[in-house]
């Protein structure tokens, strides 16, 4: 499992100065000529930075490229300076040297130093010329602001348009995003023919700006304008073209494939617009809303979509009003002859029968189709097997579920920590030691219960610029509360450091439980994946993203629970410009970063689930599927952009071949499958009992041993040997002068709240 780990860091974001340039290079100016152009696009296409970026984004990276020269025999930079740019060959010959040996020559259009595109790394190599050399160049600071800026443009503009599209109305919120992210923008000069009549269908337009012209055997329908949409006949299974559609001036328009809906949406996406307006119907239903999403999610999956013909018997008079229970996808119910609407369109029927004063009752009166439609009818059999029992059954049991337990939890660590004073905190032992200080095993005197301080030193942010993202690990622990998420208890400050006062968890690294164990078996993948889920499900579920998803980031507890730790990732995703939630920034752990993560152009929660999906690869196939063998970050993040998933074949669970699949899609928008109840219903899970998972009442895989664990007997040990932590810390650092900077200059009050 994962050789060599311990030389791939976390990556973190760095302080740096916009337009700094650490290489050692003359500019030059030079005008760039169509042949420049062309040189540079090719060369950036071949680079595993490059690979998601659209034409448009490549060409607005080329203009903003930089001309430079060097000298013979002078080092470009030197292996372990800071980096800041990415060069391409133009002229002339360089040598890689790698600790102090020769590597290799570069020649005209080879790149180097792609890596310090995404953060400031350490160069891993010095590059020297061997005669004058000329270059074209592009720092980091310009590149991504770059991206960022033509992509969120291009996402603003899209989800705005995806809007008022009445095609994708039903869409949830998520999958509105979702398709935002795959319209491809297109441009028509006048008298272009965008489609014509009798043509397959491939693609559904949006007109972004102008006019066209829809003409049918040659005779003019109507006219479009910006916000219409044409190509619907792309939803069917065998799309026709039913007209021309022409430009009438310059056009702009935005294409969704079929295909990309498909990837997003599933092969059946039409279906699942049916489904998202069931579950709307079921949400705002009276009774039905009572349900767990993961029952109504059950309830979708059986529904039969039944098309109707206006005047169609949906309930016959003196039958049973409890036969059947039924959604109105398209049309809407009326009363026998009368025009009586008795169920509209996005409305459920059929509760008030099973539950309430017509139980049991019978129909009074024919219930018939109104126009022609489509009903989506659950039989009341179905209906009770998926609740789990009578209706008064699965609402007494939800009532009294871990959901309702969850929302009135209070934290009794907090109460009885209200009163605990920093100077007074014993340290037993320093659990561990992080990137800005040590975490202390504490308790107080008159406490029993034991927590875990982790210092911060102010110094080491300062230095880093670190600041906001030590705020925002403070604003997402204080949001938390969960039982498989480390809790926060207090913060402290001083005048050298912060504090995080928290839960302390006895047990084990995941990291460690799985190589005891070995390989996992489907129901040990299930149980921590499960867990997993249902931790990031309450993540997302709060806009917050966690970014760095592996095992050395999930303690076992002493029971054999899970417990997400370590939020120093996390962040909050809000927008006020659009719905769609997105941030930029490289951070995480090589193996586990998503493929967007790496591209600048933006992503979204979508990256945890990816990270969900690389652990359930590690767990079932015994190593990481991207970059096993890998100890330089630069191979890892190519083949997580390249390569596709392979699996050994020892693996011969199908349904989890199929679920890692989906988890690890390049496609961001495919791994959540339209909601996390959809994720949780899929038939790997089939058996798979979610409530007694949250209850904690299942059968765990490992129990960390007694010997794993901290004894009572080692704290007495430990208790004859504690000292108060503040002189710990400080013993800590003059052990470490080095390490600790005693730089003292901040961000003015920026840790007033702690």
């Amino acid at each position: 499992m994962r050789k060599n780990f311990e030389q791939i860091k976390r990556v973190m974001p760095h302080k740096s100065d916009p337009g700094v340039l650490y290489e050692n290079i003359k500019k030059s100016a030079k005008s760039r000529t169509i042949e420049d152009v062309k040189f540079l696009g090719n060369c950036l296409g071949n680079h595993f930075v490059f690979h998601n970026l659209s034409v448009n984004e490549l060409q607005n990276i080329v203009n903003k490229m930089f001309y430079a020269e060097i000298n013979p025999n002078e080092f470009i930079f030197k292996q372990g300076d800071d980096a800041s740019s990415f060069f391409i060959v133009e002229k002339g010959s360089l040598d890689v040297i790698v600790n102090d040996k020769f590597v290799r020559t570069l020649k005209k259009g080879d790149g180097f130093g792609e890596l310090a595109l995404l953060y400031n790394a350490p160069r891993s190599a010095s590059i020297k010329a061997k005669e004058h050399c000329y270059l074209w160049g592009i720092d980091r600071h310009t590149f991504r602001n770059a991206v960022e800026e033509m992509s969120t443009k291009h996402f603003e503009e899209s989800r705005k348009f995806i809007e008022v599209v009445n095609l994708l109305h039903t869409l949830t919120k998520e999958q509105k995003d979702a398709v935002a992210e795959v319209l491809i923008p297109q441009q028509f000069s006048d008298g272009n023919v965008i489609v014509h009549e009798g043509d397959p269908g491939s693609s559904f337009y949006i007109i972004k700006e102008g006019t066209v012209v829809v003409s049918k055997d040659d005779k003019e329908i109507r006219k479009l304008g910006d916000g219409d949409s044409f190509g619907e006949q792309v939803l069917n299974d065998n799309p026709v073209r039913g007209a021309t559609v022409k430009a009438s001036g310059n056009v702009k328009c935005l294409a969704l494939s079929r295909e990309n809906l498909t990837k997003i949406l599933g092969p059946q996406f039409k279906t699942i617009m049916h489904k998202n307006q069931g579950r709307w119907a079921f949400e705002r239903n009276k009774l039905f809303c009572k349900l767990t999403k993961i029952q109504i999610e059950r309830l979708l999956e059986v529904a039969k979509l039944v098309p109707h013909k206006n005047g169609d018997v949906i309930y016959v008079k003196g039958t049973s009003g409890n036969q059947k229970i039924v959604v109105v996808i398209e049309g809407a119910i009326k009363k026998g002859t009368s025009d009586n609407i008795v169920v509209s369109k996005g409305e459920a029927f059929g509760d008030e029968y099973i539950m309430g004063p017509k139980k049991g009752a019978k129909i009074e009166e024919n219930l018939v189709m109104k126009g022609d439609g489509i009903l989506a009818e659950i039989s009341l059999q179905d209906f009770t097997n998926c609740i789990g029992g009578s209706i008064e059954e699965a609402l007494l049991k939800n009532e009294k579920s871990h959901e309702k337990k969850m929302m009135n939890l209070t934290s009794s660590l907090k109460q009885k920590a209200a009163d605990i004073k920093l100077e007074d905190l014993i340290s037993y032992k320093k659990l561990g030691f992080g990137q800005f200080g040590s975490v202390f095993l504490v308790r107080q005197k008159n406490i029993p219960e034991f927590f875990a301080l982790k210092s911060v030193s102010k110094a080491q942010v300062y230095e880093q610029g670190l600041e906001k993202y030590i705020l925002q690990e403070k604003n997402v622990l204080e949001a938390l509360n969960f039982p498989f998420i480390m809790q926060l208890v207090k913060t402290f400050k001083d005048n050298a450091h912060i504090y995080f006062l928290t839960e302390f968890i006895k047990g084990m690294e995941l990291f460690d439980v799985i190589r005891e164990i070995g390989l996992l078996g489907t129901y040990d993948s299930q149980f921590y994946i499960g867990s997993m889920i249902l931790a990031i499900e309450y993540l997302h579920a709060k806009s917050i993203v966690y970014r760095d998803l592996k095992p050395e980031n999930i303690m076992i507890d002493h029971t054999g629970y899970l417990k997400m730790i370590d939020m120093g990732t996390a962040k909050y995703l809000t927008s006020t410009k659009t719905p769609g939630k997105r941030t930029f920034t490289i951070i995480g752990t090589p193996h586990y970063m998503a493929p967007e993560v790496l591209s600048g152009k933006g992503y979204g929660l979508a990256v945890d689930l990816w990270s969900i999906g690389v652990c359930l690869y590690e767990f079932m196939c015994g190593m990481v599927p991207f970059g096993e063998e890998a100890e330089d970050p630069y191979d890892i993040y190519e083949q997580i952009i390249t390569k596709p998933i392979k699996f050994p074949k020892y693996l011969k669970d199908l349904r989890a071949k199929a679920l890692m699949n989906q988890l690890l899609s390049k496609v961001p928008e495919v791994r959540l499958g339209g909601s996390f109840a959809t994720l949780k219903a899929n038939i790997w899970f089939e058996k798979f009992d979610w409530d007694k998972l949250m209850d904690k009442e299942l059968k765990v895989p490992y129990v960390p041993t007694a010997e794993k664990l901290m004894s009572e007997k080692d704290l007495q040990k430990q208790e004859a040997l504690s000292k108060k932590v503040l002189k710990e810390i400080e013993d800590d650092e003059k052990a470490n002068p080095k390490k600790f900077s005693k730089t003292t200059a901040s961000v003015a009050n920026w840790d007033k709240d702690f």
